[in-house]
């Protein structure tokens, strides 16, 4: 089980998500996850407050964007992991509310798949759009 930590930093704004997961090769097809390939899979069955170490029950959203993460590095992941079935199981996030927000876990999680399976992670440049106060995220190859 290893943990990433997603940081960025700017003079106007912050951000923080920290994802702590690992890998699991299950023999036959995973169930209760959810399937990002044929070969990659993600559990959020059981994510703790990383903090705290209590349940963290998650939103549909940030399951969404945990999938959006791994879905931006599953082509890195099955070059790197030949098994057949590739479960990353999340067991913890560490969610600072004032630098939280959803869309962090999507970088956070391609952050700690590329230190977990050792490729060049992947640069998102972000931006925060005034006056709505909406972030936006820009993967790079």
């Amino acid at each position: 089980m290893s943990n990433y930590r997603y940081r960025v930093q700017t003079s106007k704004f912050g951000l923080f998500a920290g994802i702590t997961a690992h890998v699991v090769h299950p023999d036959t097809q995973p169930v209760g996850c959810d399937p990002i390939s044929e070969r990659v899979w993600i559990d959020t069955s059981q994510v703790e407050d990383g903090f705290r170490g209590t349940p963290l029950p998650l939103s549909s959203e940030e399951v969404e964007w945990l999938q959006r993460g791994l879905r931006h590095v599953v082509h890195h992941i099955e070059c790197v992991d030949q098994n057949s079935y590739i479960v990353v199981a999340v067991r913890a996030l560490e969610i600072v509310l004032v630098d939280y927000v959803e869309e962090a876990l999507a970088p956070a999680i391609a952050g700690w798949a590329a230190q977990e399976f050792g490729f060049a992670g992947p640069h998102v440049t972000v931006r925060l759009v005034e006056p709505t106060r909406q972030y936006t995220f820009e993967w790079h190859s």
